[in-house]
């Protein structure tokens, strides 16, 4: 399996977040990915490859994200800075609140940049620091490189059809325009976006389904594609748990989406048993789809040992889980989430 890798992924490295209220070293270490990357290099089973620095990552990411978001990532720090925020890291202390904003004589755009940056996220876990907008741009060519690779191949498409976008900072709690969860831009999003448009425009997009399997329910990715049939959402995570307020199995889509947002929360502790039969009736509602590609959000903090998640999988259960989305049979693409 070719495995796209970006070494820019790894300069975004705040050095603390704030977590159930208290100043944490930051969990989305840059060392999480240089030891998966090491792992992946001792295998002959993988083929680490660069990522392919002649796409138009800003073209796709506005396929997903709002412009003035965009905007805003690009800019913050500096303006942060500017306006007297300390140079660690941009960190919000307030977030403008829809009711509170009503009847200002300015519009939320132009709030000044130390209150602006509490109205693109929706927790502290996304701290910004002066090269975290270049390790979001290698995250999402990362995620659009291994679409490619995976759009361009000529390999047959069997159950061993796939590539994986070793990207970070992850994605998938990313909304529109809102960051959390340590997620800036939704690189699965933004590359099942990419795989659309290289199918051309026609009557009936290309029909993809994201398959989630992060112990964190993918609010970010859910938002995106809510009201959008072509887009099948399916997720595995944990009940009543970050990000506290979506991932309910009544939350179905809406309008043209109607039922094609599909959630499968369960409960904190949960072992290999359970999870995979749970994947297995998740894998079937992908495969009723009959999607031309398969995405999967690949998180594994659903590890026994994981230092902020409470399911109980272990290492077998992971070969597991690759079995069961094997046998779907569809070309698919891994992007690394938590």
């Amino acid at each position: 399996m070719k495995v796209v890798y970006d070494a820019d992924c790894l300069l975004h490295d705040p050095p603390y977040e704030i977590l159930s209220g208290q100043l944490v070293p930051y969990y989305e270490s840059p060392q999480r990915l240089v030891t998966i990357k090491q792992r992946l290099e001792s295998s002959d089973l993988f083929e680490l490859v660069g990522s392919e620095r002649d796409i138009d990552v800003l073209k796709f990411i506005a396929m997903v994200h709002s412009s003035d978001y965009v905007e805003y990532l690009m800019t913050a720090y500096q303006r942060w800075v500017e306006d007297g925020g300390d140079r660690t890291a941009v960190l919000p202390e307030t977030f403008p609140h829809p009711k509170l904003l009503v009847g200002l004589s300015h519009s939320p755009e132009h709030l000044s940049p130390i209150a602006k940056a509490g109205l693109y996220c929706f927790d502290l876990s996304c701290p910004i620091t002066e090269p975290t907008y270049i390790s979001i741009i290698a995250s999402a060519r990362v995620a659009l490189s291994a679409a490619a690779v995976l759009a361009d191949s000529t390999q047959p498409h069997g159950p061993k059809y796939g590539v994986f976008a070793l990207s970070r900072p992850p994605g998938h709690h990313a909304g529109t325009s809102l960051c959390g969860g340590y997620c800036f831009v939704n690189n699965v999003a933004v590359a099942a976006r990419f795989l659309q448009s290289r199918a051309g425009l026609g009557a009936t997009p290309l029909p993809i389904a994201i398959l989630d399997v992060d112990y964190h329910h993918g609010n970010g990715t859910q938002e995106v594609f809510y009201s959008d049939r072509s887009v099948l959402y399916v997720s595995l995570h944990a009940q009543n748990d970050y990000p506290y307020f979506t991932g309910t199995a009544s939350e179905m889509g809406s309008g043209a989406g109607l039922g094609f947002n599909l959630n499968h929360p369960l409960p904190r502790g949960t072992q290999d048993d359970a999870y995979c039969a749970e994947l297995v009736a998740a894998v079937a509602q992908v495969r009723a789809f009959s999607p031309a590609y398969v995405l999967v959000s690949l998180g594994v903090d659903t590890y026994i040992d994981d230092p902020i998640s409470d399911f109980a999988l272990t290492e077998e259960c992971y070969a597991r889980m690759g079995e069961i989305v094997a046998g779907l049979d569809r070309p698919t693409l891994f992007v690394m989430e938590g």
